[in-house]
C-alpha cells in the first residue's frame, strides 16, 4: 500500500515537472516570437530612417547643382565684364601710346624746322648784311631760347612717357609716385589731364578705392574740357559700388547713361546698373 502510495506520488511529481517544462517552453517560444517581431519592427524602421536621409541628402544635391549654375552663370558674367573692361583700357593705353609717340615725332620735327629756319636766318644775316656785332648776339640768345624752350617740351613729353610705360608694366605703385610726381612739376603741361586720369586709374586697380574716388574727381573739376572726363565718370560710378555706395553709384551711372547716349561708356554704365539691380542694391 505504501509502495503503491510512493509511485503515484513519483507520477505526479513527474505530470508537474513535465507540466513546468511545457509552460517555460512556451514561454521561451513567445519571447522569441516577440524579439523576431521586435526586430522586424527595428528593420523597418531603419528602412524608413535610412529612406528619409537619402531623400534630405538629394534634395541637398540638387539645392547645391542649383546654387553652383548660378554661381557660374555670375562668375561667366563678371568675366565677360572684366574681359571688356581689359580690353577697353587696352585700346585706351595704346592710343594714348600712338598719341604719346605721334606727339614726340612731331616735338622732334618742331625742333628740326625750328633749329633750321634760325641757321638760315643767321647764315641769311651774316651773307647778305653788315650787322653788328650786338645784333648777332640777340640772334644767338633767340635761337637759344626757343632750342631750350623745345627741349624742354620733349622733357615733359619723356616724364609723361617714363610714368605711362610704368602703368602699362603693371607697377602701379611706381606710376603713382610717378604721376604725382609729374603733375607737381608739370601742373600746366598738356598732359596733365592724362596723367591725372591715369593716376586715378592707378589708384583704382591698386583698390584704393577712397584716393581713386578723389583722383577721378579732380579729373571732372580740373579738366571739365578734357576727352577723359566720360571715363572719370564712369570710373566714379564704379568706386561708389566698389566701396559699397550703391545710391551715389546709380546717381553717377544714370546722370553718365544720360550726359553721353549712344557712346561706349553708357553701355558699361548701363551693365553695371543691371548688374546693381540683379545683386538687389
Amino acid at each position: 500500500m505504501e509502495r503503491k502510495l510512493r509511485m503515484n506520488l513519483l507520477k505526479l511529481l513527474a505530470t508537474l515537472v513535465l507540466m513546468q517544462v511545457s509552460t517555460i517552453a512556451a514561454s521561451h517560444k513567445a519571447n522569441d516570437e516577440r524579439l523576431d517581431a521586435m526586430d522586424a519592427r527595428v528593420q523597418h524602421v531603419e528602412r524608413i530612417a535610412n529612406s528619409e536621409i537619402l531623400v534630405n541628402l538629394s534634395q541637398r544635391i540638387n539645392t547645391l547643382q542649383r546654387e553652383i549654375q548660378q554661381l557660374r552663370g555670375e562668375n561667366e558674367q563678371l568675366t565677360h565684364e572684366l574681359d571688356a573692361l581689359k580690353a577697353r583700357q587696352r585700346e585706351q593705353f595704346l592710343n594714348i601710346d600712338r598719341r604719346l609717340h605721334s606727339s614726340g615725332s612731331r616735338s622732334v620735327t618742331d625742333e628740326t624746322a625750328t633749329n633750321s629756319t634760325a641757321n638760315e636766318g643767321v647764315l641769311l644775316d651774316n651773307s647778305t648784311v653788315d650787322q653788328s656785332q650786338t645784333s648777332g648776339a640777340n640772334t644767338d640768345q633767340q635761337v637759344t631760347v626757343s632750342t631750350v624752350s623745345v627741349s624742354a617740351s620733349n622733357a615733359v613729353a619723356q616724364d609723361y612717357k617714363n610714368a605711362f610705360t610704368l602703368l602699362k608694366q603693371g607697377k602701379y605703385e611706381d606710376s603713382i609716385v610717378a604721376f604725382n610726381g609729374f603733375l607737381q612739376t608739370h601742373s600746366q603741361s598738356k598732359y596733365a589731364p592724362n596723367a591725372q586720369y591715369w593716376l586715378a586709374e592707378a589708384n583704382y586697380v591698386s583698390k584704393r578705392y577712397p584716393q581713386a574716388l578723389t583722383e577721378f574727381t579732380k579729373v571732372v573739376e580740373q579738366y571739365p574740357a578734357s576727352s577723359k572726363v566720360a571715363d572719370a565718370k564712369l570710373k566714379l560710378g564704379f568706386t561708389h559700388y566698389e566701396l559699397g555706395q550703391y545710391e551715389e553709384s546709380r546717381i553717377e551711372l544714370t546722370r553718365l547713361r544720360a550726359q553721353f547716349p549712344n557712346s561706349s561708356v553708357a553701355s558699361l554704365a548701363q551693365q553695371r546698373l543691371e548688374r546693381m539691380a540683379r545683386e538687389g542694391h
